[in-house]
């Protein structure tokens, strides 16, 4: 299976439980906003698989679009940027492995130390606490795209399982699951051979989602749903999200999504809370930009063919890509899988 293909599995395998669990636990699914998620994939896979003539430089205005997000955005994307751009120009990647993953390592070791572990003090979840914990995720899944080592993913699901983080357990096998299909290894033949790999993959992953669900129910006694309940009604709570921004956002939108610090925290407070709400790849679209979020579906599917023709690039935009269909396009998000698109053609990866 071709990478870009296996996104587009996964977005419309995640648009089909949105609406199941949207029709079991919230109100029925409204047309418009449906109509508008379906569009705005079509329009996705269409820009994926554009030959079009549009010059990697182009790609480089995503730098510009840190700037909002405020100074310490823009200069951290820029050195990220500016490494890989040195990394890639000189097919230094497979020798930047071990470097990185001893950074992620240390990173969680660092938290771990001066803040505590997550899984026994579940409240450093919504502080400054996890973000070495996210940092440690997105460096794993750098390295998963240059080399896809079983270890690796074991070594990511456990930073994902003492910080009890979906996203980071979700992110590193996604990315494992991509480089795989760019290997062609993504096939029954290659699953029967390595049945037991699998296996304990999914038994990892499984085992982060298990703890996260232990967590919430710790934090939240009054929490109803069983563990399967709860999987379903976590995409089904962001596409009502969706649904309550796509009428804020129509027809033209407020523009004040994308590029805030905190997009989650400002979507809670929209609705009177002071706590984060996802709000699905659709929403930040609809209810930045309203109908005309559907050129940011182009502009998307564009950036995210173009990195899809090298395995290191398209893994990695894919999988922010993936990601971002429960969370929802954050600034930092759509300038990564941009940039991507413009570090796809400096060199060939070998």
């Amino acid at each position: 299976m071709r990478p870009t293909n296996l996104f587009t599995l996964v977005a419309w395998t995640y648009l089909i439980v949105a609406w199941v669990g949207k029709a079991i636990y919230f109100r029925g699914i409204e047309v418009s906003p449906a109509i508008y998620a379906v569009l705005f994939l079509i329009v996705i896979h269409r820009g994926m698989h554009r030959n079009a003539r549009l010059r990697k430089e182009a790609f480089l205005l995503a730098l510009v679009l840190l700037l909002p997000l405020g100074f310490s955005y823009f200069v951290g994307g820029l050195i990220v940027f500016l490494v890989l751009l040195f990394v890639l120009k000189r097919n230094l990647l497979r020798k930047a492995v071990l470097p990185a993953v001893f950074l992620a390592v240390s990173l969680v070791v660092f938290a771990c130390i001066h803040w505590g572990i997550p899984l026994l003090r579940p409240e450093l979840r919504y502080t400054s606490a996890s973000v070495p914990f996210l940092v440690a995720g997105d460096i794993l899944i750098g390295t998963m795209a240059v080399f896809p080592d079983f270890r690796l993913l074991i070594l990511g699901e456990a930073v994902a399982f003492i910080s009890t983080s979906r996203t980071v357990g979700l992110g590193v096998a996604v990315a494992y699951v991509i480089r795989m299909a760019y290997d062609n290894k993504l096939t029954f033949e290659e699953l029967k051979k390595h049945k037991k790999a699998v296996l304990l993959g999914t038994t990892l992953l499984l085992g982060v989602f298990l703890v996260r669900h232990y967590v919430t129910i710790r934090e939240y006694p009054t929490w109803r749903l069983g563990f399967l309940g709860s999987l379903l009604y976590r995409p089904a709570s962001s596409y009502t999200v969706y649904e309550k921004l796509f009428h804020m956002g129509m027809p033209l939108g407020k523009g004040k999504l994308l590029f805030n610090p905190d997009p989650t925290g400002y979507v809670g407070r929209l609705f009177g809370k002071e706590v984060g709400y996802t709000y699905t790849l659709f929403g930040q679209p609809a209810y930045d930009f309203g109908v005309l979020g559907l050129i940011e579906a182009l502009i998307l599917g564009l950036a995210m063919g173009k990195a899809s023709k090298n395995p290191f690039t398209g893994t990695f935009a894919l999988t922010v890509a993936i990601l971002s269909l429960d969370i929802g396009i954050e600034g930092q998000f759509l300038v990564a899988i941009l940039l991507m698109a413009y570090l796809a053609e400096v060199r060939e990866y070998g």
